[in-house]
């Protein structure tokens, strides 16, 4: 079944937000609006309920039969909640206070350190069940760790996904308004947590292994810990369930007169949506498949954007999504990578190139910064100035601008594909590299750049 390409645009502007300027006080970097989850998701598992409960969580059965009513009230209010998107994205103070909360290309930092009872050490991710049953606010949810590469999720059945990528580092996850993505049906489970989640610090879950080797947790640094119960959850038929499955894959996939194609590399992605052979959108960010969806949270976007996807990734070549009511399902052609992943460490460094009477020197920074600066003729002024952040997946340069000289024709992020020149024998470096990108700016940035060479 195609989907209407302009109900799709037009609910993705309802929910999103609007870019006014390249400035980091007013360009958001990172998604910050959610929609309910009756917009984008598919049910986890083609049955009523995938989870074998543990002994805990059995009150949860009748919880989520009672919430029915609650999805359907969510389903109604939709138009209101939408309109409320509207003047949220015009009001100029919120949008600053969303774009400080967070950072595109960073995961949220956990705290330095943190106290562990006697014998017991802070968990790693990979001490974690894919699945686990805990105790949150009063709340039975589960959390989700995928293929262990930072996306977390928390869930509740039909009623919550809250998704962040994150170092988890001292054992740590931490949940904050802001860089997190939703999707969410308004009951009241899903308000306790939400209401925890807009808290200043939002919440943290640290998690240990305590002498007997058992994982357990505490929330806001408690000092009462219980275990991480583990969840077992069926695959669904039909459905990829391992993010190993799509690494290293493109989808190159049809709705309608739409093409979208989605290039997955080791735990990061990018979605190129486009009419012809002209991309309209793209956005790029980081991926899981966790009980049997695959779960995308933007970081880089050059439109507005969700705060995260939720899909299925058939068997047969298929991704699929749903609005609640209908499913639709695109028809992907699927190949494997033919590039090499390139490693961010070469790239580090000063840069030049001279295109159309314009001088560009570009700096990559080891901690994650750039800076790009290009004069033209003798002129003392500098014709193009940009700083950000950028780092690279597989084989593309990922750049989000959080400064730019020409604001009004600033674009919030760009992309390229990388390939790497010759080994310069003398440094012992690359001599250069190729920067295929699509950036609309001007002056345009060049397309390859080389190492300076010094007397």
């Amino acid at each position: 079944m195609g989907m209407n390409k302009k109900k799709l645009l037009a609910l993705l502007v309802s929910s999103a937000f609007l870019f006014t300027a390249c400035d980091e006080e007013d360009l958001p970097s990172a998604p910050k609006k959610e929609i309910s989850s009756s917009s984008v998701e598919e049910d986890d598992c083609d049955s009523d309920e995938c989870e074998v409960k543990s002994s805990s969580s059995k009150s949860e059965d009748k919880k989520s039969s009672d919430s029915k009513d609650d999805d359907k009230k969510s389903s109604d209010s939709k138009d209101n909640k939408s309109s409320d998107s509207k003047s949220e994205s015009n009001s100029s103070s919120s949008a600053k206070d969303e774009a400080k909360s967070s950072s595109s290309a960073e995961a949220p930092k956990s705290s330095s350190s943190v106290d562990v009872p006697k014998g017991a050490r802070a968990a790693k991710l990979t001490d974690l069940e894919k699945n686990v049953e805990l105790k949150l606010f009063d709340q039975t949810v589960y959390l989700s760790t995928g293929s262990k590469q930072g996306l977390v999720a928390l869930r509740i059945q039909d009623e919550l996904w809250l998704v962040t990528y994150t170092d988890f580092a001292n054992g740590e996850v931490k949940f904050v308004d802001g860089n997190v993505g939703k999707q969410y049906a308004e009951t009241d489970a899903v308000k306790k947590i939400l209401e925890k989640l807009k808290d200043k610090n939002g919440f943290t879950i640290s998690f240990i292994v305590d002498e007997n080797g058992v994982v357990k947790y505490a929330v806001n640094g408690s000092k009462e810990y219980s275990e991480a119960v583990k969840a077992s959850v069926a695959v669904a038929k039909g459905k990829v369930s391992k993010a190993e499955d799509i690494k290293d894959k493109i989808y190159k996939c049809t709705d309608g007169d739409t093409t979208r194609t989605f290039t997955f590399f080791d735990n990061s992605y990018i979605v190129e949506n486009g009419v012809g052979d002209k991309v309209a959108y793209w956005i790029g960010g980081h991926y899981d498949i966790q009980r049997s969806t695959l779960l995308m949270r933007p970081a880089y976007y050059n439109k507005p954007v969700y705060s995260m996807y939720a899909y299925s990734v058939g068997t047969e070549n298929t991704i699929s999504m749903s609005n609640g009511e209908t499913t639709t399902t695109m028809n992907c052609k699927v190949e494997a990578s033919e590039y090499e992943y390139e490693k961010a460490s070469d790239f580090v460094g000063e840069w030049q190139a001279q295109k159309d009477g314009v001088e560009w020197k570009f700096t990559l920074k080891a901690d994650g910064t750039y800076e790009l600066v290009a004069f033209e003729g003798n002129n003392v002024n500098s014709a193009e100035y940009k700083i950000g952040s950028w780092e690279i997946y597989g084989y593309h340069l990922m750049m989000h601008n959080t400064g730019c000289q020409h604001q009004d024709k600033c674009t919030s992020s760009i992309h390229g594909q990388l390939q790497t020149g010759p080994i310069d024998k003398a440094t012992n470096k690359i001599s250069g590299f190729s920067f295929i990108h699509s950036d609309p700016d001007t002056p345009k940035i060049p397309t390859s750049f080389d190492a300076p060479q010094y007397e």
